[in-house]
């Protein structure tokens, strides 16, 4: 059980690293908004996060515990969707373009937690994700503590880190060092989502 759950929350935090929307939100945020800004809209993401998990969790309860059929083709489809996301992670060739500012505006952690929440909230492939990633714990029995542990880490873990990045960012050093290493957080994110979905998938099928 603590394997399973090293290796979701491993994803998870790969998932993190590898810049997607949020990152790019929030790189705006700090560089154009300032720092307070940006960390109401690393508070608003994070939010944005725990409501999709208490969504996915909510739905997932409603689905029988084991050997449905609606249930198995929610496994499969997420299983799917880790391979698919992951397999585009790993043949990945982008290059990461970081803005330059020279004036920083002012902004308030109230509009940037606003704007954190809305823009995170309404990004289809979030719930998507959660869906994947709780499914495969529900899967293992995964007990009710043991789930509410993982939703409290996974916020905890969104909002430290998009709050460090914030900081990070704002040394050029950084952003240098982001900008050469995209492509191995890439490998690193799309490797263990294809693990995730080939477990997932390979249980469906086994299993039928």
């Amino acid at each position: 059980m603590l394997a399973l759950f090293l290796l979701v929350a491993s994803t998870h935090f790969a998932a993190l690293l590898s810049p997607g929307p949020d990152f790019f939100l929030l790189l705006r945020a700090g560089l154009l908004k300032g720092r307070r800004h940006a960390d109401g809209c690393a508070a608003g993401i994070a939010l944005a996060n725990l409501l999709s998990m208490l969504l996915v969790l909510l739905a997932l309860s409603l689905l029988p515990a084991s050997g449905g059929l609606g249930w198995r083709l929610l496994q499969l489809a997420g299983g799917a969707y880790f391979v698919w996301i992951g397999a585009r992670a790993l043949l990945a060739r982008r290059e990461l373009e970081l803005p330059e500012v020279e004036a920083v505006g002012r902004g308030s952690w109230r509009r940037g937690f606003v704007g954190g929440l809305l823009a995170s909230s309404l990004n289809p492939k979030l719930p998507i994700f959660y869906a994947g990633l709780f499914g495969v714990l529900r899967n293992a029995a995964m007990p009710g503590w043991g789930l509410a542990f993982s939703m409290g880490w996974m916020t905890l873990v969104v909002l430290v880190w998009d709050m460090a990045l914030v900081r990070l960012l704002a040394h050029p050093r950084w952003r240098g060092w982001l900008q050469m290493r995209v492509r191995g957080l890439d490998r690193v994110c799309g490797g263990l989502l294809l693990a995730l979905g080939a477990w997932l998938a390979a249980g469906v099928l086994v299993g039928s």
